[in-house]
């Protein structure tokens, strides 16, 4: 009886340690891949530092100038062409031109419908069943 029991507290010892070693290297290997997706993180931060940086090289207003006068035919501004902001018009109103045929035939008015009320007897309304 003793022996058994001695057999089964191995086997349980054995087995508890088999146990800990994985966790511990599935621990191991789970922070080898955060580890290596930090790095990741930022050599793409990196990339877009670098891509940020070129943006802005190629966006200086010399070169816009520059090529602008390179490949485009415009004419330098002049004094005439710049007007104040009061020499703008005033947007003009919006007409409902729908609304005015509307409320020309009488009909731009809402109707007033009392709840409980039933249609007249000529009328029929939709998915009524006679």
């Amino acid at each position: 009886m003793i022996r058994i029991l001695n057999i089964l507290a191995i086997a349980a010892l054995i087995g508890s340690a088999v146990y800990a070693y994985t966790i511990k290297y599935e621990t191991i290997y789970r922070a080898e891949q955060i580890n290596k997706l930090k790095h990741e993180i930022q050599a793409e931060h990196d990339a877009i530092s670098v891509l940020r940086a070129e943006w802005a090289h190629l966006a200086r207003p010399e070169r816009i100038q520059e090529l602008a006068s390179k490949y485009l035919d415009l004419q330098p501004l002049s004094l005439t062409q710049i007007v104040s902001a009061t020499a703008i018009p005033d947007k003009t109103v919006r007409v409902d031109t729908i609304g005015r045929k509307l409320e020309t035939l009488g009909l731009g008015e809402p109707t007033n419908t009392p709840r409980g009320k039933t249609a007249p007897s000529g009328t029929t309304t939709p998915g009524a069943v006679r």
